[in-house]
């Protein structure tokens, strides 16, 4: 236990921000008292774990490792299969999207301290709640006060995670899918709340890039070049999100052709200078954009009235596509993800 309890305070320390002095001040003891818990070279006093859980944010079974590890993931396991058959039986994505948050606020009632599993219930949520919005799919106008109902059990959950999970990266997406359910609600200024405690890449300041140098100082350039591999493809996977949304923005919502064109011819560029070096990309995640920017190219084209032009942008795709240095499989995967689209949007036909 001992050893555990040690590790569990430095880990969960780190995770609030503290030093050794700021906790050892919290807690009105020595810092060396800290360092030698952390180090293991002795144990604290009984009476100080409630307080030392308290102020570290945590219960006191997650600080002495007794929280149930392989017995939670035995329950992700079942539960992310289940969903997965929900997923794979539902064609309807509405529905889907319905059926899959309606099991997870089951599980997660019943698993309250399953964190990974309330983080998939919250997502799932803000994705239900895109479908829901009036102002985009009108999906299930009938239906408002039991989406009203899964959104507020999802943001309470939402915010039990966010005020109990020592994973940051699960804090931050938390946050952000809570922030969706928010802005789905109309409900700006909390969603606004959520959406300003995230991090930005505004200021360049992000851990990836100056974790690649640490790499570097410590270990040396072949070292580093893992964490450039890595990095990499988090880099495509953040640059291709934001392009996607970009341009679903302009294909739904702008009325100038030409001006859509040029973005999502833009946003296409950058992807696909991405793709001169295939292996820093998530293939799956490269195969989706593609053909997201597509779609929403043709969906403006429909939105004017030119069908035809529509048809037009379909082929020219299919041919990039086809002359792409792609396996059969992945040429099949991208057309038939936007076949998908055309059919369940039904703006156009092919």
């Amino acid at each position: 236990m001992g050893s555990t309890l040690g590790k569990n305070i430095k880990i969960y320390r780190k995770n609030k921000g503290f030093t050794q002095e700021e906790l050892a001040e919290l807690l009105n003891i020595t810092p060396q008292a800290i360092s030698k818990w952390e180090s293991e070279s002795g144990l604290p006093d009984v009476s100080m774990l409630i307080p030392l859980a308290q102020v570290l944010g945590v219960s006191t079974d997650a600080l002495l490792g007794y929280d149930s590890i392989s017995e939670n993931e035995e329950v992700i396991s079942r539960i992310r299969e289940t969903v997965s058959a929900i997923k794979e039986e539902e064609k309807d994505r509405a529905k889907k999207a319905l059926r899959v948050t309606e099991y997870l606020s089951t599980e997660t009632t019943l698993n309250p301290g399953c964190f990974e599993i309330i983080k998939d219930y919250v997502q799932e949520t803000a994705n239900l709640s895109m479908y829901a919005d009036p102002v985009l799919d009108n999906c299930f106008p009938d239906e408002k006060e039991r989406l009203e109902t899964f959104y507020k059990d999802a943001i309470r959950k939402g915010a039990y995670l966010i005020g109990h999970c020592s994973d940051r990266t699960l804090v931050e997406k938390a946050h952000f899918a809570v922030a969706w359910i928010y802005i789905h609600m109309k409900d700006f200024d909390n969603a606004r709340e959520h959406i300003n405690v995230l991090p930005s890449i505004a200021t360049g300041m992000i851990k990836e890039k100056i974790s690649m140098e640490l790499t570097y100082f410590e270990s040396g350039f072949e070292k580093m070049k893992f964490d450039i591999a890595d990095n990499s493809k988090i880099l495509f996977d953040n640059v291709a999100s934001m392009l996607n949304t970009i341009a679903q923005d302009y294909g739904w919502c702008n009325g100038n052709k030409e001006e859509v064109y040029e973005v999502c011819d833009w946003c296409e560029g950058i992807i696909k200078a991405f793709a001169v070096r295939k292996d820093t990309l998530n293939m799956e995640h490269y195969l989706r954009v593609r053909r997201s920017i597509a779609f929403f190219k043709m969906v403006a084209a429909r939105r004017l009235g030119e069908s035809g032009e529509a048809e037009k942008l379909y082929a020219e795709f299919e041919k990039d596509i086809q002359s792409e240095d792609l396996t059969a499989e992945q040429k099949e995967t991208v057309m038939k993800l936007l076949n998908n689209d055309i059919t369940y949007y039904g703006k156009y036909d092919k």
